[in-house]
């Protein structure tokens, strides 16, 4: 082993010490990294002036970070991509903005967060970007397979028929009686198709809605009226309900097992604590190849009965377990 002269060993111990002692503000030594941002959560909405922005024309992109006290900078991305940043005030920051190119962006904005705020970003908002101010106009017309009267869980088929028939994009079927999306199509030579079923009786008004692209303006069919009526027959289901365990400890959770058959049936679960009454919500679960779960615990010891109860679907009746199960607390 080769010694170090003891002059030469006198000369490192400073160099040695200082770069044990420096932490901070030393800027030839590493520094550990610290977070700048508070842990009170945050949300950011993003709100575009016009959803079909013309190429070389601005538009104003919005972001409002809530809480409103929220302090800071919002980063405005289109596709991943930062296109610009804006600062908050009172909560909200605003970006000018022009594109250069016609087509589909999604569009997003980020807050960096705060020393009191942690940062968030914005859910994904999509704009068509038309190469033209005045683009084409289009129509849509909406048909089905089946006119008039359908029954609970009878399948139909929705077809859209956008003209042009040069138009491309997507046409999204909605269910306006209940607000509920159907689905949504993708044009081949103008038209789109959906298959739909309807769990509720009743008349029931469907539309189209083409989303609009590049040089073609978006269209709304006029309203399809359906009438739902009940089906003659239901499938009947069995319920059965299981424990991970039938003794379990005051305050510790346990799972509850559903299992409805057939297997195919669809929907949720309820779990009920019936051992008084009114009957006490243990949780719900949703369906998954006839089975749906939920945690529940206890926090006194005691007996109780538990029981499980299937909804039922537009094709699947309802069932309850035939008795209850019983669950010693210790």
């Amino acid at each position: 082993m080769k010694l170090i002269p003891l002059c030469r060993r006198t000369a490192l111990i400073p160099i040695l010490f200082a770069a044990a002692m420096c932490t901070t503000g030393c800027g030839n030594f590493w520094q550990a990294p610290s977070s700048s941002t508070g842990t009170t959560s945050s949300s950011v909405t993003l709100s575009p002036s016009t959803s079909t922005p013309v190429v070389g024309t601005a538009i104003t992109l919005t972001a409002t970070v809530s809480p409103s006290a929220a302090t800071g900078t919002i980063t405005f991305l289109s596709g991943g991509s930062s296109i610009g940043t804006g600062t908050l005030s009172s909560g909200t920051a605003t970006l000018n903005y022009t594109f250069t190119a016609a087509g589909t962006d999604s569009l997003t904005a980020s807050y960096g967060g705060d020393s009191t705020y942690a940062s968030s970003t914005s859910a994904a908002v999509s704009v068509t970007v038309t190469s033209s101010a005045n683009p084409t106009s289009t129509t849509t017309a909406l048909t089905s397979t089946t006119t008039g009267t359908l029954t609970t869980g009878e399948a139909v088929n929705l077809t859209a028929t956008v003209s042009p028939s040069t138009a491309t994009g997507t046409v999204s079927f909605t269910d306006t009686t209940t607000s509920g999306s159907l689905g949504t199509g993708t044009l081949a030579s103008g038209v789109a198709t959906q298959s739909a079923t309807f769990c509720t009786v009743g008349s029931h008004s469907v539309t189209a809605a083409y989303g609009g692209d590049t040089n073609d303006s978006s269209s709304t069919s006029t309203a399809l009226a359906l009438t739902i009526t009940p089906a003659t027959t239901l499938t009947a289901t069995t319920t059965k309900l299981t424990s991970s365990t039938d003794t379990p400890t005051a305050g510790t959770s346990f799972t509850l097992t559903a299992t409805v058959a057939p297997a195919a049936a669809a929907g949720t679960v309820t779990f009920y604590d019936t051992t008084k009454t009114p009957e006490t919500v243990l949780g719900t679960g949703s369906l998954t190849g006839g089975v749906a779960t939920t945690t529940t615990s206890y926090a006194t010891a005691g007996t109780y009965s538990i029981t499980a109860t299937y909804a039922g679907s537009c094709t699947y009746a309802t069932s309850t377990t035939a008795s209850a199960l019983s669950i010693t607390v210790n």
